[in-house]
């Protein structure tokens, strides 16, 4: 697939707000303050939900007519891809919680265990929403003749649905709060805007005012929750569609070009390295929340960076992070 680099750099900007959520979450044994607290809440509005828009576009740019043939073919490939990164990483994540249960933020213990099938623990919820999502998304078009907005009529339904009726299955649940933002994707387009006549002044005001409106509800505790829940999926769906107008108007970026190429692998990798590293520190006295932040950041970035390159070295190691890639790879060089 042709790379897509206002797309690298969407996700490596929404990889990066996934780090810094899960590192101030974790930090928060440290110091909590209304600051910290504000910023958590910002990002969890919609840095997920961007995530599933940019699949979504994604899926709709590739998506192939649809036949049974067809449908089978791509769900065996989105399940070698998704299900054995999500069973590998999620094993060894709970491996090392179980290990290091007295060091860590959080010991999942049984209740870890078991939710790697119907509940699983963050961030590798991740992969089991996205391949259910992939798993109904067809069949629904396929129902719907590919009606794009009918199909998105559905998903908002059920968005609704699930607001005031949870289900005891994850499986459903998430495809219920997710799907709606996936398919959102169909409706953006992924070529770049390079708008010369760009007004930054009105771009700045934008994000200002979004920064401004999340403080104003982050500040009236008494929402009634079903409202709050309405409320917070506008909030997703203008964060995604301002972060998207930023980024296809971006033509270089120094500190996103370091690891935008490696959004997946920091994805899997980035709770194992920087709750190493917590440890670690904690381990030699050192408690400076902006000691801990920093170094907290780069190693949950550029640990997996390194980590990445190494097994694109080994070679065969590259199969627990992109399956189907490196199978093919192999099919390749045993046919010559």
């Amino acid at each position: 697939m042709d790379r897509i680099e206002w797309i690298d750099y969407t996700k490596a900007f929404a990889c990066l707000l996934v780090v810094l959520g899960h590192l101030l979450m974790s930090l928060t044994v440290i110091s909590d303050n209304y600051l910290i607290e504000y910023i958590i809440y910002t990002i969890y509005l919609f840095h997920m939900p961007l995530f599933m828009c940019i699949s979504g576009i994604l899926y709709f740019k590739n998506k192939k007519d649809f036949n049974w043939k067809n449908y089978k073919k791509f769900e065996l490939k989105k399940i070698i891809n998704l299900a054995i990164p999500y069973f590998t990483f999620y094993i060894i994540f709970m491996t090392l919680n179980t290990i290091f249960s007295n060091a860590v933020n959080t010991a999942h213990g049984f209740k870890g265990w078991i939710g790697i099938f119907n509940h699983p623990i963050a961030p590798y919820w991740y992969l089991y929403s996205l391949l259910s999502i992939f798993i109904v998304v067809p069949l629904i078009e396929k129902i719907c003749k590919n009606n794009t907005k009918i199909v998105f009529s559905i998903f908002f339904l059920l968005k609704i649905y699930v607001i005031f009726n949870n289900t005891n299955l994850y499986f459903l649940n998430t495809i219920m709060n997710y799907g709606i933002y996936f398919y959102f994707g169909t409706f953006i387009k992924y070529e770049k805007i390079n708008d010369k006549n760009n007004n930054n002044f009105l771009m700045y005001l934008t994000i200002f005012l979004y920064l401004l409106l999340a403080l104003i509800v982050f500040n009236i505790p008494t929402i009634n929750s079903y409202l709050m829940s309405f409320i917070n999926i506008l909030f997703a769906i203008f964060g995604i569609l301002i972060c998207i107008k930023i980024f296809k108007n971006i033509t270089h970026s120094k500190i996103l070009d370091t690891y935008k190429n490696y959004t997946f692998q920091i994805y899997l990798l980035h709770t194992i390295c920087a709750g190493g590293v917590r440890i670690l520190m904690f381990k030699i006295g050192i408690y400076n929340y902006l000691i801990h932040l920093v170094v907290g950041i780069i190693i949950s970035i550029y640990a997996p960076v390194v980590i990445s390159k190494i097994s694109e070295k080994i070679g065969y190691t590259e199969f627990f992070f992109f399956p189907v890639k490196t199978i093919n790879k192999y099919k390749k060089e045993v046919s010559k």
